[in-house]
């Protein structure tokens, strides 16, 4: 074993960790409120077919469950992630808008979710 070797390999892999530890933290100045992005617009630019965010914008842009759904939707995933001190709820957080999304894209939950929801109701 070559001890200058080892003291090299120690000293560079304290210095590459205080590196990357100052890498992961975040700037005071810049604070996110949780809740402030719409659901309905797409931030997904980068690393995008043009094709997939024009689908994604299309699907966004449309409605699958009516008003009375998306009530039942956001109180069920505000009892499910309700808001505390720390963070905030589900709806603040867009997931009804998620939810709709979802099922848009993909349709065969449509009828279990549309019938969840009406056994609900009943």
């Amino acid at each position: 074993m070559d001890r200058r070797k080892s003291l090299k390999a120690i000293a560079l892999g304290s210095l590459s960790a205080g590196v990357l530890l100052e890498g992961c933290k975040l700037d005071p100045k810049e604070e996110k409120k949780p809740g402030t992005t719409d659901p309905k617009k797409p931030e997904f630019t980068i690393d995008r077919a043009k094709e997939e965010l024009a689908r994604d914008t299309a699907l966004m842009s449309q409605n699958f469950f009516d008003e009375h759904e998306m009530a039942t939707i956001t109180v069920l995933a505000d009892i499910i992630i309700p808001k505390d001190e720390i963070s905030g709820s589900a709806s603040e957080a867009g997931v009804p808008g998620f939810i709709d999304f979802i099922v848009q894209d993909m349709p065969n939950h449509q009828t279990p979710m549309r019938g969840g929801l009406r056994w609900l109701d009943m």
